[in-house]
Parts: C-alpha cells; structure tokens; sequence
C-alpha cells in the first residue's frame, strides 16, 4: 500500500513539474519569438562576415578550416529552418492567443521556437580565431621597394609634396612628369617607403606595375595579376582576366573600406584602365603614374600634374661628391670635377653616372680630358653611353613623327645654354621644309609652337627665362649630337662654340658652326645637299668669291655678328635660299642685287649699317617677313621696292632712320607709305612716322593689321618696342587731329608724351585699350571727371600709367555710376605728379576691384596713397604689391584699415612720415616681404609687440648697394 502510495506521488510530481515546465515554456513563448528574430539576424551578419573572410583567404591562396566550412553550412540549414517557422508566426491566425490552440499544440508550438533559439544562440557563441591556416604567404598592403634614397633638399621637398597630393581626397589621379633621368621613380618609390613605415594601414594595397614603352596591356594585367595572387588561366582572355581582376579588387576593397593605390612607373601612351580592370572612376581606387611626357598627364584625365624639377647646384655637387668618393679632395681634381657637374646642369642621372665612372681616378690629367670630351659630346666610357643617352633616347624615339624628331635635333644646332629666339627657330623650320611654306607666317607660326609645345611637354625642350625664348638642356643636346650622328639621313653637323677642327661630311645637310672662331672659310666647299649653314658669331671678314657655287641647294644661312664687309659674286647663286639672316653685321654697308632669290621669304637686315636697301628687292615677289629694324642710317629706300613685295606680312622698322615723310620721300624718289598702304598681305607693321599726315587714307588698312607697333613723332627719338598687339606711341602730337581717330580706335596699348589736347580729348572711343602711358602732358588736370565720364569709359583697361604731369590733380573726380569702367585695371604707377594729393579716391576705389599693384613715387604733396571716404574697412581683394618711394609728406597708405587677403609685397623707401601700416596680422596669412629703409621701421608705430614681432619676420632692409642706388636716383 505504501508503495503504491509512493508510486501514485512521484508520478503525481512528475506531471505536476511537466505541467509547470510545460507552462513556463508557454508563458516565454513570445519573449522567445523576439529574441530569435534578434539572434538569427546576429547570426546572418555574423556569417556574411566570416564569409568575406572565406573569400579574403581564397583570394590569398588559403583553404578553408573544416570548422569554417561546417559552421556555414550548420548556419544556412538553421536558417531554412527558423525562416518557415517565423513567417508562419508572423500570420494572424497561427497566433497562439490561448484560445485557437489546445494546450498540447501550444506547447508544442512553445518547445519549437524554444529549441531553434538554443540551437542559433549555440552557433552564434562559435568563434574562428582565424578562418585559414597560413598555407601560403599572406597579401601584404604595402612592399618596401629596393631604391637608393632621396639625394638632396629639394628631392625631399619634393617627396613631401607629392605625399600631400596623395592625401588629398579631391585628387584621385595624380601624375608624376619629368625629364628622363630626373629621378621619378626614385621619388615614387621612396614615396612608397614613406608610406610603408609611416602609414602602413592608409592603404588596402598597393600595386606597382612597370609599364613598358610598347604599351602592352596583357603585361600589365599579369603585374597586377602576380600581386594580388590571382591565377592567370592559359585560356584568359584581356577582357576575362580585367573581370576577374575588377572583382578581386573590388572584395577586398568592400572587405576593409580602404582605398587601394595603383602605381603605373613609367608611361608613354595613354592607358584604358578600365580595359585593365582598374576601376577607375571608383573613389576607392587611386591612381599614380610616372611619364616623361605632359601630354600623357592630359590623356590620362590626371587631377594633379607634379613636374620634378632638377637639382640645385649645391645638391648636384654633394651627389656627385657622394658617387666619385674621396678622391676629389686630392690636388687639382676639383676644379674639373665641378665644371663636369656644373655640364649636367641638375640631371641626377649623368651625374651619378660621370661620378661613378671617375671613382677612385687620382691622375688630373683623365678629369679634364673627361670634361673635354663631355663637353664635345663625346663619352669617354662606354658606360656613359649605355647608362645616361640610351635611356635618354626612349624620349627622342618616342616622338610621334620623324618631323618632331628632326625639331628636335635642330634645336642642338645652337650652342650649350643658348637662348633660342622662337621666332626665328620656327622660320628656319619653314625654310628648311619642316613646316610647308605655304601657309601664312601666322599659321606657320602658330603650328610652329605647337611643335615647340609637343618638345617640351615630352621634356626635350626648356622654356628660357626670356620671354619668346627655349632652352635645350645641355645633356639633352648632348644627346640629340650623339643621335644625329646615327641619323645619317637627317645629316645633322654641330659644332657650336668651340675652336673649329672637324670638316663637316660631304653628306652633311644641316651645319652649325656658331661662335667657332673661324677667321677664314675655305675656298671651295663640296656640299650639295646643304640646306642648312649657321655661321653667325664667327670673326669672318671676307668670304671667297667662289665660296656658294657648290651650295645651291641651301635654304637658310645665317652669317649674323660676323665682321664680313660685302657678300661675294658666288650669292647670286643660292636660288633655293629661303631664309637670310645678317643681324648686326657692322661693318656691312652694301648688298648685291637680291633679284636671283626669288624664293627667299625671310630677310634679315637688322643692326646693319646700309645707307639703301639693294637692287632687286622689289622682285621678291615670295618675301613674307623683312626685318630692319635699328638700322640708323638707312636713308633710301627706292620707289616701287616696297610695293613689289606683293607676299609682305611682317615689316619691322622700328629703330630705322628711315623718313617715310611723303614730300622728303618723293625729292630722292624714295619709296613712299602709300607703297605700304598698297600691300593687301600686310599684318604686322613696326615703323615710325614724323607726323599723322601719312595716315590721312589708312583708315581701312589699319583695321586689317593684326598687329602694329607705330610711333609718331616729329624727330627722331624712338622708343623701346613692346609685345603688345597693337601699340601706338605719340609724341608731341596733337589728339585732336581727325587722321588719328581710326588709329586709336584700334590700339591696345597707346603711350602718350608730350601732347596736346589732353584736356579736350574724350576718352569714351578707347574700348580697345589694355594699357595707357601718358607722360609730360602738361594739359592734363583730371583724367576721369564725372562731368565727362561714362560707365563704360575705359572697359578693357589693366595698365595705366601717369608720369611727370606736373598738373594733374586727380585721377578720378565725382562720384562714377556703377559700371564696367575701369572694371579690368590691374597696375597703376603714378610718377613726379607733385598737384596729386591722393593716388586712388574713393571714387575710384569703387571700381578698381582687380588692381593687383600699387607703385606711387616721387609725388611732393601726397599725403595718402588711398583715400577712404568715410568707409572704416576698405577690401582690396587681388591686390599684391604695395610700393612707396620718395614721399616726404606721405603719413598714411589708407585711412583706417584696408582688407587685401593675397597681399604678398609693400616696399617703403624715403617715406620717413609714413608711421603706421594699415594691415593687422590675421589679414597678413599671404605677406612675404616688407622692403624699406631700417630708420623708417625702427620709427613704426604698432598697435603691440606681438604685431611688430609679427611683421618683422618679413622685414627686408635694403642693402648698401640698394642704398647708394636710391641716393644716386635722389
């Protein structure tokens, strides 16, 4: 009976707890169902995770753990599971509410979502230390690159620069472009080393292609390929392989967010990325590339061109030092060893390679035989050949066109460090049949610098200091020599500044032998296919009577600076002669008769002594461009000569003696302006003229000049010719007379001195005009009065300048209207204008927003340079230079405070009133230099220490010799 009992209470214990188990299942049901929606989303993100990391480790070259494996596959099938479970909960009538569902099915139901949610939490704990062991080697980010380090300030410099491009977000294509053997490569790999031990995370990868000179795209792709341990099948296609590529680094760029950075070294054609499987219009994907060539920058769409530019002479000095070792400290040595550095002109290549190469030389003797050599372009060493012109050379053979090619070895015709006018380049490329002749001299002129623009953008060519000149650097020269020399078609001869002791060969078509020393020219040279013959600079004196009857196919000869005094009878023989260039032959007084060139098109008679232009000129019925300028005692000019040159579009006479005066001219028969006026072809015309009477009919032709350079004055006084497109100068001329109008109307830049009827003039007409002088006109009070002002007076104006007007009192008086007048000024310098009390009125202030520079001196009485009109802030946005000199009564630049955000340069001298600058420090960010006398900045007023300790790290005193200057001037 006990028994029984027991028996009867456990069971009734055990249904009791299944009963209380059950009801507690049932009660968490719901709290249940929200945790399961949470833990299978946790569980899916988690898998998506593991599952980049499964893809990452494949693309490394890795297997997969088994557990890896295993885990996703358990997750899928929990996924199929809990995904019908939960979509039949979220329907209405399957919800257990206690009244659909008999007890049983609710716990049924209950135990379900219980048992699925232990099972997804029991996943969710699983945690992979890695997903695959380390089978091959991992894809590192970034490879440290074997390169020698940056050699210098500047190379630094540079690298630092470059690396803030790279940061910057806005430039997702950046190019590297230099001369070759400047060092780019050498900078972008020390770039990548910066990187690799400064920010190694800063990139998802880096991935460095060497790109070869045969644009080879496969090439290219299996570089890209090899770093990124993708496979490259033997049945891939360029455009499979670029798929493949595309979607490898596009997972690893989702898989870290970072960016990845493709280097392309050395690139001489464009390059179709995507045709790659570079995504390039990606922001992940950036891009740099190294060329020699500008144009490739363009054709590559790059956001940020970076030119390196070449060594300075101390870093050129201590690379070379660095390469040749101690043996340049030894007697003797040194002297050499710096004019062959100073012979690589910055060119870290041949420097390291000529300082190599002299290594541990002690004799002194082989140094300046090195030089020597060097300087002759020839090499000493094989070496030199093969490791500084050979690479060099990819440039020149890389050039589109065997034109660009033979441009390119002209330009070596001139000597070392030559300033090569561009003009007169380009019409010997015309004369030499690089460029046809039969296209205007503009034409030819404009596809000419096109050409010259194609050398330098490819690095062959320098852009001089000078303006309208090149540069060929001279390793540069030295190559193109070298290659001239295996250019046996071209037949390129140059022996340019040095004393002559090689006959050219008798094949020989272009010869350059400037500045040699030759004294005399042999009698009978055998060339017939010269076209070309440079002999200007030489201290020739007579040139045999025989010496041109074997040259009749020569198209340009240049004989200028030499001391001949006449040309022999053999001239007439040059019916080929294109060009004929005898710029300042001294002593060379008269010409033969001309007739027999009848193909000539450039004449150059400038700084020569002719008292008549020759015989036969007329008859140049194919001349296009005569030059004779600066010929002061040219006096006769022959009637009809002028009006013969049917072909005529470019006269330069300025600096001439020449009196085109029509009745001085028709009592010598001299040739007349209406001979000037009668040629249709004529564009550019420089020339001065005694009075305005000439222009009288010349309205119409006036109009049709592209340019002029035309002075009228009543004596002989000339003045310096400018590079402006149409420039008039009058002097002692009255404005008011009627021939003038039409002139003026059509100048942009008018120089006035010493007129008459400025005070009556109406300025209104000029639209045209960019630049005004007006200098020792007396007549003038105001420039710009409201009384006969406009808002459209002066539109186009950017240069005034106002010097000795003794009666100028203002330059702007009243209140202008709003308008574009004076809208474009951008320099104004005022000059002993002793009545000017103020150099910018507010009345003018309103108007001049783009003036850039200020330059006032020499003004007795003025006591400000600008005048405020109450305004307490007066916002100058573009202005940049600020000078004053000479102003004894100057107290103030501006009333008040002025806002000039980019100001860069003031200079105060002998302005010992002026105690204040109205500039504060936090509108001086852009200030780089304060030039004055020390007495005048010790006697400064500040507002505080700070600021003057402010400004004096810009201040420059003048220097003693700056000093003595301004006393002398004074």
């Amino acid at each position: 009976m006990d028994a029984l009992t027991s028996a009867v209470i456990e069971g009734a214990k055990s249904i009791f707890k299944l009963s209380l188990s059950g009801i507690k299942t049932i009660s968490k049901y719901e709290e249940n169902i929200c945790e399961l929606q949470e833990e299978i989303s946790y569980l899916r993100n988690k898998k998506i995770l593991i599952e980049e990391e499964v893809s990452i480790a494949i693309m490394d070259g890795k297997t997969p753990k088994q557990q890896v494996t295993e885990w996703l596959r358990k997750v899928s099938r929990a996924e199929d599971a809990v995904r019908p479970l939960l979509q039949m909960l979220q329907t209405p009538d399957q919800h257990i509410d206690g009244r659909s569902f008999k007890m049983l099915q609710q716990y049924q139901q209950s135990r379900r979502v219980a048992n699925k949610l232990e099972h997804v939490k029991e996943l969710n704990s699983t945690y992979f230390e890695t997903v695959a062991p380390e089978k091959s080697s991992p894809i590192k980010a970034m490879e440290e690159m074997q390169v020698s380090s940056l050699f210098g300030q500047q190379a630094a410099s540079d690298m630092m620069k470059l690396l803030e491009i790279l940061n910057s977000d806005d430039n997702k294509r950046i190019g590297v472009w230099g001369k070759g053997g400047i060092g780019k490569t050498t900078s972008v790999k020390n770039l990548i080393n910066h990187l690799c031990n400064s920010s190694p995370n800063s990139f998802n990868i880096v991935i460095w292609v060497q790109v070869s000179r045969d644009l080879n795209l496969s090439m290219i792709q299996t570089q890209i390929a090899e770093r990124l341990h993708l496979k490259v099948e033997a049945g891939d296609t360029t455009h499979s392989l670029a798929n493949r590529i595309l979607r490898r680094l596009k997972m690893r760029v989702e898989a870290t967010r970072r960016k990845i950075l493709l280097v392309l070294d050395d690139v001489w054609e464009k390059i179709d990325l995507d045709a790659v499987g570079i995504p390039s219009r990606d922001s992940c994907c950036k891009i740099l590339l190294t060329t020699r060539s500008f144009d490739v920058c363009r054709d590559m769409s790059v956001d940020a061109p970076f030119q390196l530019n070449l060594m300075s002479e101390d870093d050129a000095w201590n690379l070379f030092v660095q390469s040749a070792g101690s043996v340049l400290y030894l007697d003797g040595i040194q002297s050499p060893a710096r004019k062959i550095v100073a012979s690589c002109r910055g060119l870290p290549l041949a420097i390291k390679t000529l300082g190599k190469s002299l290594r541990d030389t002690p004799q002194t003797a082989i140094w300046r035989n090195t030089y020597l050599r060097w300087r002759c372009s020839s090499p000493l060493f094989k070496n030199i050949e093969k490791e500084v012109f050979r690479p060099l050379a990819l440039s020149y053979h890389s050039l589109p066109s065997k034109i660009l090619q033979q441009c390119f070895l002209f330009c070596s015709l001139y000597p070392a460090s030559f300033s090569i006018d561009v003009v007169e380049l380009i019409q010997c490329w015309v004369s030499d049949g690089l460029i046809h002749e039969n296209q205007t001299v503009e034409e030819a002129f404009n596809y000419g610098v096109a050409l010259i623009e194609h050398l330098k953008d490819s690095c062959l060519l320098d852009q001089d200091g000078g303006q309208g000149t090149v540069k060929m650097h001279d390793v540069f020269r030295d190559l193109a020599i070298l290659l001239s020399q295996n250019e046996e078609l071209f037949g390129f001869h140059c022996q340019s500044s040095l004393p002559f002791n090689q006959m050219p060969k008798e094949s020989s078509r272009r010869v350059s032998l400037i500045g040699c020393k030759i004294y005399r020219l042999q009698e009978y040279p055998v060339y017939s296919n010269l076209t070309v013959l440079f002999l200007q600079g030489n201290p020739i004196k007579i040139i045999p009577d025989d010496y041109f009857l074997n040259l009749k196919s020569l198209r340009v000869l240049n004989l200028s600076k030499t001391e001949i005094t006449s040309l022999p009878s053999s001239f007439l023989c040059l019916v080929e002669l294109r060009s004929l260039y005898l710029r300042g032959c001294f002593s060379l007084t008269k010409l033969p008769s001309l007739e027999p060139l009848c193909k000539l098109i450039v004449l150059d008679l400038s700084s020569t002594p002719i008292r008549e232009l020759p015989e036969g000129l007329g008859s140049l019925c194919r001349l296009r461009e005569l030059n004779l300028s600066y010929t002061r005692l040219l006096k006769k000019i022959a009637s009809g000569s002028i009006s013969g040159l049917s072909s005529l579009e470019t006269l330069d006479m300025s600096f001439s003696a020449y009196n085109w005066n029509p009745k001085m001219s028709s009592c010598h028969q001299n040739a007349t302006f209406d001979e000037l006026l009668s040629l249709d072809r004529l564009s550019v015309l420089k020339i001065r003229l005694d009075s305005v009477d000439s222009l009288a009919s010349a309205s119409s032709w006036i109009k049709k000049l592209r340019k002029f350079d035309i002075q009228i004055s009543p004596n002989d006084s000339n003045f310096d010719a400018q590079s402006n497109e149409k420039r008039l100068v009058l002097r002692g001329v009255d404005l008011l007379q009627e021939h003038l109008q039409s002139l003026l109307h059509n100048t942009t830049s008018l120089s006035l001195l010493t007129c008459e009827g400025m005070a009556q003039r109406h300025w209104l007409s000029l639209s045209s005009l960019m630049s005004l002088t007006i200098s020792n006109c007396s007549g003038i009070r105001i420039l710009i009065s409201q009384e006969k002002s406009s808002h459209a007076m002066f539109p186009n104006l950017q240069h005034l300048v106002l010097d000795h007007l003794k009666n100028l009192e203002t330059i702007v008086e009243g209140i202008l209207s709003r308008g574009i007048c004076l809208s474009n000024l951008k320099t104004i310098q005022v000059l002993d204008c002793p009545k000017l009390k103020g150099t910018i009125s507010y009345a003018m202030l309103r108007h001049v927003k783009k003036l850039e520079e200020i330059k006032v001196s020499g003004c007795e009485n003025m006591c400000r340079v600008i005048e405020s009109g109450g305004q307490k802030k007066k916002n100058l946005p573009v202005l940049r230079v600020i000078e004053v000199k000479n102003m004894v009564k100057l107290r103030t630049i501006c009333d008040g405070m002025w806002v000039c955000p980019v100001l860069q340069q003031i200079e105060v001298s002998h302005c010992f009133e002026l105690k204040k600058l109205p500039i504060s420090v936090g509108d001086s960010c852009s200030l780089k230099e304060i030039r004055g006398d020390v007495k005048w900045w010790n006697n400064l007023i500040w507002e505080n220490h700070d600021d003057k300790s402010f400004f004096l790290k810009h201040f420059q005193a003048y220097s003693r010799e700056d000093c003595l200057k301004r006393q002398k001037y004074k």
